[in-house]
């Protein structure tokens, strides 16, 4: 069953949000490119990214001493969509 409180928990900070954004953009990429697009340290990145992964946003894949990560599934997105077109309904 999906944990909705814990997904919008792990959504709701602003780092979180923009590494998800970069994500998206990019598809994967490796704990040193969040670094560096992030401008944060990499303690920082990697305990924002242990809080998607530990929602089940984000998968990580190991290369070598590299890890990689990307969103989940394409669900997460399609439930982010779906909530969010309902909101701007409700507003209109």
């Amino acid at each position: 069953m999906f944990d909705f409180p814990k997904f919008f928990r792990a959504v709701g900070h602003p780092v979180r949000q923009k590494t998800l954004n970069l994500l998206h953009k990019h598809g994967e990429l490796s704990v040193n490119d969040l670094v560096k697009c992030l401008t944060l340290a990499q303690s920082t990145v990697s305990h924002h990214l242990e809080i998607l992964r530990d929602a089940h946003i984000v998968t990580a894949r190991h290369a070598g001493q590299k890890t990689y990560y990307r969103i989940c599934c394409n669900t997460v997105i399609a439930c982010c969509a779906d909530v969010l077109k309902k909101a701007r309904k409700k507003c209109e």
